[in-house]
C-alpha cells in the first residue's frame, strides 16, 4: 500500500458507517436493472477511492444500489475491521477470491446482482453470521459449505440452485434458510425450520453411510444406446430391464457388452449406478488423501497434518511429495484406469497382456515415484510386454532367492500394488465369483509372481463382486475377517510397518469396524493416517466403502480435493462404462 499506510486513521471511522448509495422511488427501485437506469450519473460504477486509497476503520459499508461492477482485491486490506458489508443490487458478475481477507465479517448481502458462483475462499469467512445471495443466477453452492461454522441466516431465493448440499445439515448454529424461487422441486415450498431439519437428517445419515441420499450429482452423458424415446417414456429401472432382456433373448451384447444377466445382483439400475460410481471415486479420492502421508510413520503423519481439517494442511514436501501438488493422484489411480480401458476395449474380456502393455506404456511415461520394487523390477525385464506372467515369474524367483540368502524382508518381492487392478476389473463378471477369481489371479500374475499376492488380489475382488451383487458387506468381508485369522506366522513388525498386501486387508478390516460405528470420513482418515502406502491403503478402503456409500453420499470436498483435470477424464470413462453396462 506503499505511502498509503502512513495516512493518519480516523478514530470515528469506528463507530460512524460509510454510506454510499441516493434515496430511491419504488419505480425508480423496480427500474432500478433497466436500460434507462444504465446511464444514471448519481450512480457509483467502482468502490470509492475513500475506501481503496488508504487504510479505513469503517466497520460497516453500504455501497447498495449503485452500478459497481468489480470488488478490487485489495478491498480487504483498507477495510480490516469490516463486519457488515451491503452490496445489494449491483452488477457484480464475481466475487473476489481475497474475499476471506474480511476476517471480521459478519453480514454480508450480494443480494440483486449478476453472481453465478462463489469463489473457493468464500468458506474462509469464519465469522459469517448473516449471509444474502437472493437474486442472483448462482447454480451451486460450495460444497464444504459447512465451514462457514458461524452461519445463522442464509438467504438463497430467486436463483439456479438444482440441489442443496447437505453439508449446511451441519451447520448448528443456522436458523434461517430460504430457498424458495429455484429449481428444487417440492424443497422450494418447504418452511425454513421444515428446510433445515431435512437437511441435518440427511446429514446425520450420510455420516452412518447406510442410506443413500441426494447428495453428490454424477454428470451422466449417455451414449447412443440410450438415443431411444423409451428413456423418456418410463423409469431408468425399467429401460434398464428391457436393454437386460433383450441383450439375453438375442446374444446382442455390442452396445451393452458389460450388462449383468437377470438376477446378478439384487441391487436396481439406479443403486447399481451409485455403488459403481462409488467405487471408482471412493478409490480415487483415498489415492489423492493418501499423498498428503505416504511413505510417512504414522507419527510423522500425526505430526505434519490434523485429521480434523487434513484438506486446509498445505503437502508437506520432502523427496516424495516435491513430485506432487494438493489433488493429484499416483499411479494406483492410474493403473486402475487402465485396467478398466482394457475391460471395456475388450467387451468385457479380461486381458492380461493388454494389461501389461498399457501398464509397461504407462510406466515409461509417468515421471512420478514408483514405491513398488515388484513393479520397478518385473517391468525392466524385456519379455514384460510380450509374456508379463514369465517375466513376472523370472524376477520374482530371482529375487526370492537374493532375499533368502541376505535375509531381507518379503515386501520387496510382495507388496500390495496387485490390488489397485482388481478395483478396475471387477465390473466384468462380478456375478460370476469364479471367473472374478480367476481374472484376479491372472491379472495379479502379470506383475506379481508370490502366492500371497494373488490370494490377496482374489480376496478384494469377490469382495467388491460381492458388494456389487447386492451382499451385505457383513457377509462380503467374512472371507477376508477367516484368512486373516489363520495367518498366525506372519511377522508383527510386517503387519504394521510394511507394505504386504495382508497387512494393507488388516487395516482394511480396521477401517470398516471404524466405518460401522462412525461413518465413512473417520475411517478413510484411519488408514490415511497409518501412513506408510497410505495411497494403495486409501484407495482400497475408499474402493470398499465408496461402493458401500454409494457416489451420493461420499463426502463432497474429498470429491473436491481431486485435481480437476483427472476428474474430468474420470467422469468420460465412467460414463462409456455405464453405457456398456445399460446403466441409463
Amino acid at each position: 500500500m506503499g505511502g498509503n499506510v502512513s495516512l493518519p486513521l480516523k478514530v470515528e471511522e469506528l463507530d460512524d458507517p460509510f454510506v454510499s448509495k441516493i434515496n430511491i422511488t419504488p419505480l425508480e427501485f423496480f427500474n432500478h436493472h433497466t436500460e434507462q437506469a444504465q446511464n444514471s450519473g448519481t450512480k457509483l460504477n467502482f468502490v470509492p477511492p475513500e475506501l481503496t486509497s488508504k487504510v479505513s476503520l469503517y466497520q460497516t459499508v453500504d455501497l447498495s444500489f449503485n452500478h459497481i461492477y468489480d470488488i478490487p482485491e485489495t478491498l480487504p486490506l483498507t477495510l480490516p475491521h469490516l463486519t457488515c458489508l451491503n452490496l445489494n443490487h449491483n452488477r457484480l458478475t464475481v466475487l473476489p477470491n481475497s474475499i476471506f481477507g474480511f476476517v471480521h465479517l459478519q453480514e454480508l448481502d450480494v443480494s440483486h446482482n449478476q453472481l453465478t458462483s462463489l469463489p473457493e475462499t468464500f468458506i474462509n469467512l469464519n465469522n459469517l453470521k448473516k449471509l444474502d445471495l437472493s437474486y442472483n443466477n448462482i447454480s451451486c453452492l460450495p460444497t464444504n459449505i459447512s465451514l462457514l461454522s458461524s452461519l445463522e441466516k442464509v438467504d438463497l431465493s430467486s436463483n439456479k440452485l438444482t440441489h442443496l448440499p447437505i453439508e449446511l445439515g451441519n451447520i448448528h448454529n443456522l436458523r434461517v434458510l430460504l430457498s424458495d424461487k429455484n429449481e428444487l422441486g417440492e424443497l422450494c415450498d418447504w418452511s425454513s425450520q421444515k428446510l433445515i431439519r431435512h437437511l441435518v437428517n440427511c446429514y446425520q445419515e450420510s455420516q452412518k453411510g447406510d442410506v443413500r441420499i441426494q447428495g453428490n450429482q454424477f454428470r451422466r452423458e449417455r451414449g447412443a444406446v440410450f438415443d431411444s424415446k423409451i428413456l423418456n417414456a418410463g423409469s431408468a429401472q425399467s429401460f434398464f430391464n428391457q436393454i437386460q432382456t433383450q441383450a439375453v433373448n438375442t446374444g446382442n451384447r455390442i452396445l451393452t457388452p458389460l450388462i449383468p444377466p437377470p438376477n446378478a445382483t439384487t441391487l436396481d439400475s439406479e443403486t447399481i449406478k451409485d455403488c459403481v460410481l462409488g467405487m471408482f471415486y471412493g478409490a480415487v479420492l483415498g489415492d489423492c488423501l493418501g499423498v498428503y502421508t505416504q511413505s510417512l510413520s504414522k507419527t510423522q503423519a500425526e505430526f505434519y497434518y490434523e485429521r480434523d481439517s487434513l484438506l486446509e494442511h498445505r503437502l508437506h514436501v520432502d523427496e516424495f511429495r516435491c513430485h506432487f501438488n494438493k489433488g493429484e493422484v499416483t499411479l494406483a489411480s492410474k493403473i486402475v484406469f487402465d485396467v478398466l480401458d482394457s475391460v471395456m476395449q475388450w467387451g468385457g474380456v479380461v486381458d492380461e497382456l493388454d494389461y501389461a502393455q498399457k501398464l509397461q506404456q504407462l510406466l515409461k511415461n509417468t515421471d512420478k515415484p514408483l514405491t513398488s520394487p515388484v513393479l520397478q523390477g518385473v517391468s525392466a525385464k524385456a519379455n514384460f510386454g510380450s509374456d508379463p506372467q514369465a517375466a513376472a515369474k523370472e524376477w520374482f524367483d530371482l529375487a526370492d532367492s537374493a532375499i533368502k540368502k541376505k535375509k531381507k524382508r518379503r515386501s520387496v518381492v510382495c507388496d500390495s500394488f496387485c490390488l489397485p487392478p482388481m478395483i478396475g476389473l471387477v465390473v466384468s463378471q462380478f456375478h460370476d465369483l469364479d471367473e472374478i477369481e480367476r481374472n484376479a489371479a491372472r491379472i495379479c500374475a502379470s506383475t506379481h509372481a508370490d502366492k500371497e499376492n494373488i490370494v490377496a488380489s482374489g480376496l478384494v475382488a469377490k469382495l467388491l463382486a460381492r458388494l456389487l451383487q447386492g451382499v451385505n458387506l457383513t457377509d462380503a468381508i467374512a472371507d477376508i475377517e477367516d484368512h486373516l485369522e489363520t495367518l498366525q506366522d506372519m511377522d508383527e513388525n510386517e503387519t504394521i510397518t510394511l507394505s504386504h498386501p495382508f497387512t494393507t486387508l488388516q487395516l482394511l478390516k480396521e477401517c470398516i469396524e471404524v466405518y460401522v460405528k462412525s461413518g465413512f470420513e473417520p475411517a478413510i482418515l484411519r488408514i490415511i493416517f497409518k501412513g506408510n502406502e497410505a495411497c494403495v491403503g486409501g484407495q482400497l478402503v475408499g474402493s470398499v466403502l465408496g461402493l458401500v456409500v454409494g457416489f451420493s453420499n461420499l463426502p463432497s470436498q474429498f470429491i473436491n480435493a481431486i485435481d480437476e483435470s483427472f476428474r474430468r477424464v474420470m467422469e468420460k470413462k465412467l460414463n462409456t462404462l455405464l453405457d456398456m453396462m445399460g446403466i441409463p
